[in-house]
């Protein structure tokens, strides 16, 4: 979805989901989750007045599907799948490229982070992808640039020598899409808890290092809210570094846990197998990696419950302020994407990609994770982003 500002006429906002919540492996896949559950949301919002009918997706696409489509042989995929996107007029204005494969599997945990930025392969697939996008991407003279989400180099701190491989393969990809024809490419940093880049500051300070126009800052609402951010101070960062993406989230939250046991209860029974779950406290020094590490601290460790309040890594509707017994931090979200709306003036390119990226239908307890149900509950938080988007003085293209 596209839109406007009539005081700020030169500016646009890019609205879509992040297909990852249903990740194909392939193309046949691909096809297969846009018919079930992307056109359907798209006829959710059809507008006939509307002088552009583009529905916007945050492609995600993994690397051996990417490394086929761009070769030789994948030629006809590729076609196919333009032709797709562009008879259904789906918009692929961002995509995804922190996830190398098998997403939505069991196990995954921290291997999402593999391959690290130190490794040929990571750079190889960011290229793969941006070589996608410029492919698929539809024709439209205003578009500011395409933006690809990755993430800051590994999960944990930096080993020897580490840092300066991943920058020499960061600035190998930075060169190529910096001499590449078309639309701007922009590779978006994505901080994390607990990884090297973990949260704004950290990650405005990679960006930074490497000074490349095609280099900027992803804002994940989430993450930030799990950092315990000053949502000022973060914009404040995303301003100075340059912001290539936004991935509209909210996570968990568990004020005073000492006086609430169902909640800390609550909390641990949402273990599951697939995606990391950091949990972090006002103190830089008690946090704990995921869930069973948790759990294994709370037997030893009397500090956690002396915390004010836990965040949790738990991505969860973006329209709802609980969720299991547990406070989600939406607010937090809230006030990050008003902060940019408001303020189309600060933005370092014409255009603010927003894209939802609630992951984790698949292990909501009681959740819609297909069919129907999965188009209602994203036609929430659709709902829910555009009712900010027209507060702040926004309306569709």
């Amino acid at each position: 979805m596209l839109w406007v500002h009539a005081d700020h006429p030169e500016r646009r906002v890019r609205l879509g989901y992040c297909l990852n919540l249903h990740a194909a492996e392939t193309l046949e896949e691909l096809f297969a989750s846009l018919r079930g559950v992307t056109l359907p949301l798209r006829d959710r919002f059809r507008d006939p007045a509307a002088r552009s009918g583009a529905f916007g997706v945050g492609m995600y696409i993994p690397a051996r599907l990417a490394g086929e489509l761009v070769a030789p042989a994948g030629a006809a995929g590729l076609e196919a799948l333009r032709e797709f996107l562009g008879a259904e007029g789906l918009d692929p204005f961002t995509w995804n490229a922190f996830p190398f494969g098998d997403f939505q599997t069991d196990g995954l945990k921290e291997r999402v982070y593999e391959p690290l930025w130190t490794e040929a392969a990571r750079a190889r697939y960011t290229l793969d992808v941006a070589h996608l996008a410029q492919s698929l991407v539809g024709e439209d003279e205003g578009r500011s640039h395409i933006s690809i989400s990755t993430h800051g180099g590994r999960y944990g701190a930096w080993e020897a020598g580490e840092a300066e491989r991943a920058q020499a393969e960061l600035r190998g990809v930075l060169r190529a899409l910096a001499a590449s024809e078309g639309i701007p490419v922009v590779l978006s940093v994505e901080a994390e808890p607990c990884s090297s880049a973990s949260d704004t500051r950290a990650a405005a300070e990679w960006v930074a290092g490497l000074d490349s126009e095609n280099f900027a800052l992803c804002l994940d609402c989430c993450h930030s809210a799990v950092e315990f951010e000053d949502a000022e101070a973060a914009l404040a960062l995303c301003r100075a570094a340059g912001l290539g993406k936004v991935q509209f989230s909210s996570a968990l939250r568990l004020e005073d846990p000492a006086t609430h046991p169902q909640g800390v209860e609550a909390l641990l029974a949402l273990d599951e197998p697939r995606f990391l779950h950091q949990v972090l406290t006002p103190d830089a020094d008690v946090r704990a990696s995921d869930l069973p590490s948790l759990a294994a601290a709370l037997a030893t460790q009397q500090r956690w419950l002396q915390q004010a309040e836990w965040r949790c890594h738990f991505h969860v509707p973006v329209d709802l302020q609980s969720y299991a017994g547990l406070g989600t931090t939406s607010a937090h979200a809230d006030r990050l994407v008003t902060g940019l709306l408001e303020a189309p003036q600060s933005w370092h390119r014409t255009e603010l990609h927003l894209e939802i990226e609630t992951y984790t239908w698949s292990v909501l307890a009681n959740a819609p994770s297909d069919g129907t149900g999965l188009v209602d509950a994203l036609e929430k938080e659709y709902r829910h982003v555009i009712a900010l988007l027209r507060s702040a003085g926004w309306e569709r293209a």
